[in-house]
């Protein structure tokens, strides 16, 4: 994400400050996904058999409230980025940059919310340390690649 830091700093002031506070946002959840399950953040394998009944019934709990918050996050988030976008002189909803990143925001919204319809597919057999990294992972991948390939160019574009 350093390019990323690097190119939000060309855009407008209150839209600096807006963007920097959502990627903050983004970035705290993700981390709190990372260390959510006790055991998830181990440098070993990830392995409950040291957590009791209980604390493995409350990071399987805990998960789905993490997928619906990040929805709400990256929602609010799209919403004020297109703003941005359409507020530069030469971007309308019909430019086909525009379009293209929308898209990619209807994209990211779809694979949130199959990854809280998997969420609640899962049983109770499956491991909650291996559930929370494969969502963070997960997670840090769709959002690094929206960031590599839509949001570092757009920004970038606002020096000109």
């Amino acid at each position: 994400m350093a390019v990323h830091i690097q190119a939000i700093k060309a855009l407008a002031p209150a839209d600096y400050l807006l963007i920097e506070r959502e990627h903050a946002l983004l970035e705290n959840f993700l981390h709190d996904l990372r260390d959510a399950c006790a055991c998830s953040n181990l440098d070993k394998t990830a392995d409950c058999k040291h957590c009791d009944h209980e604390m493995q019934t409350s990071c399987q709990g805990r998960l789905p409230s993490f997928l619906y918050y990040v929805i709400e996050l990256a929602a609010n988030h799209f919403e004020h980025e297109e703003a941005i976008m359409l507020s530069r002189p030469h971007v309308t909803e019909s430019y086909e940059y525009f379009r293209i990143h929308q898209q990619a925001h209807v994209e990211i919204m779809r694979k949130l919310n199959i990854l809280v319809d998997e969420c609640f597919s899962l049983d109770n057999n499956h491991n909650p340390a291996e559930v929370y990294i494969r969502f963070y992972e997960q997670l840090s991948n769709i959002f690094n690649e929206h960031d590599q390939a839509f949001d570092d160019p757009f920004i970038l574009s606002t020096k000109n």
